[in-house]
């Protein structure tokens, strides 16, 4: 088949939605498909698109703001493709795909969560667009198909749905020890590390772990946060004002999994403090290596990750007794938490299940 995938963001910018792209992308072209990834290109970047197995067509935007562009042009791109699957919400990139003419799939991976001005423009857009979009769409894959529903349209669309987990590669996300000294983490040899993965978004909550670190009162323990984004600066200002400096650690954003995976290893825990939340990549790469989690409660996360301590949503208190509990967890706990989540991970978050299933819907349609 040759199949167009179209995503906002792509490697080597981090995120969620281009991190399923490509573990899709580059499955389906060892399969032999001929696969294109269609996505935004950023100013001042030097891509090195030769080195993965299939076409990566990165589109210059008329108009750009955030993660979102304006690229009608993709359309001069689309014939002769058998099949388009986009990655939603792509604002800007989404919509031209209504009038391709080329069977749809729409992988809806979350609701947009924007505020402001941007907000504004979103609330205009969804009155419209996503409904055209998912009206000509012949299948939705959803993460949780339960999720699905609660969220803008799931109600209208609920019975295109297909559940599919996203999936870890258990290749790479595997235990081992870690040398802290190859990532430039020697200083931090013997403390307590409690790791943060993600774009530095508010609805992410860094925040409530800022603060709860703040509470627990532990100088031996760290956060070390990998991520970056259009919070940064708030983030840094705010652990300099708290005067915990010496126990946060800003490494910045990691596109390579291999160095990825380490952090993970180097962690005495791993959290994941979403006020909303899909699905969650971080927690299941987190489990193929065997950590301990702290999650905040969401329904999702319980539903389909029943090894982690969660704790309230949006509560400092609740997530610095969590975090006391994870961080006090003998060594002999922490193998038998490792060994069931090394488990749950193989039996349901395989990649080759989810290409499996990927594949079964592209050839229905």
């Amino acid at each position: 088949m040759k199949i167009a995938h179209v995503v906002s963001t792509f490697s080597p910018h981090v995120g969620g939605m281009g991190s399923v792209c490509y573990n899709e992308a580059k499955r389906l072209a060892e399969l032999g498909h001929d696969v294109t990834v269609f996505t935004l290109r950023y100013p001042g970047v030097v891509y090195n698109d030769t080195k993965f197995l299939f076409k990566v067509v990165r589109l210059k935007p008329l108009i750009r703001l955030g993660d979102a562009g304006l690229v009608p042009q993709i359309l001069n791109y689309l014939k002769g493709f058998n099949l388009i699957h986009l990655h939603y919400p792509f604002y800007g990139g989404a919509e031209w795909l209504c009038f391709s003419g080329i069977p749809l799939v729409i992988t809806y991976h979350m609701d947009a969560q924007v505020g402001g001005a941007k907000g504004f423009v979103a609330k205009i857009y969804d009155w419209f667009w996503p409904k055209i979009l998912f009206a000509q769409a012949k299948k939705i894959i959803a993460v949780d198909a339960e999720h699905f529903k609660n969220t803008k349209f799931g109600k209208l669309y609920s019975g295109k749905v297909v559940e599919i987990h996203n999936g870890v590669d258990t290749v790479v996300f595997n235990p081992y020890p870690v040398d802290l000294e190859k990532l430039d983490l020697t200083g931090l040899k013997d403390r307590k590390i409690i790791l943060f993965v993600g774009n530095l978004l508010p609805l992410k909550r860094l925040d409530l772990l800022i603060n709860a670190v703040k509470l627990l009162d532990d100088k031996n323990v760290v956060i070390v946060v990998v991520g970056g984004g259009y919070e940064l600066e708030k983030y840094k200002e705010m652990v300099k004002d708290l005067n915990i400096e010496s126990q946060v650690c800003f490494v910045g954003p990691c596109a390579d999994p291999i160095k990825l995976v380490q952090y993970y290893n180097a962690a005495s825990c791993v959290v994941v403090l979403s006020d909303y939340e899909s699905f969650s990549l971080v927690a299941i790469e987190a489990m193929a290596c065997g950590k301990p989690l702290v999650l905040s409660d969401l329904p999702v996360l319980k539903k389909n990750i029943s090894e982690a301590i969660f704790f309230e949503k949006g509560s400092v208190e609740s997530l610095k007794n969590a975090l006391e509990k994870a961080l006090s967890l003998s060594e002999e706990e922490k193998k038998k938490i490792a060994e069931r989540e090394i488990q749950k991970v193989n039996q349901g978050f395989s990649w080759s299940n989810h290409i499996n299933k990927l594949i079964e819907v592209y050839e229905r349609i």
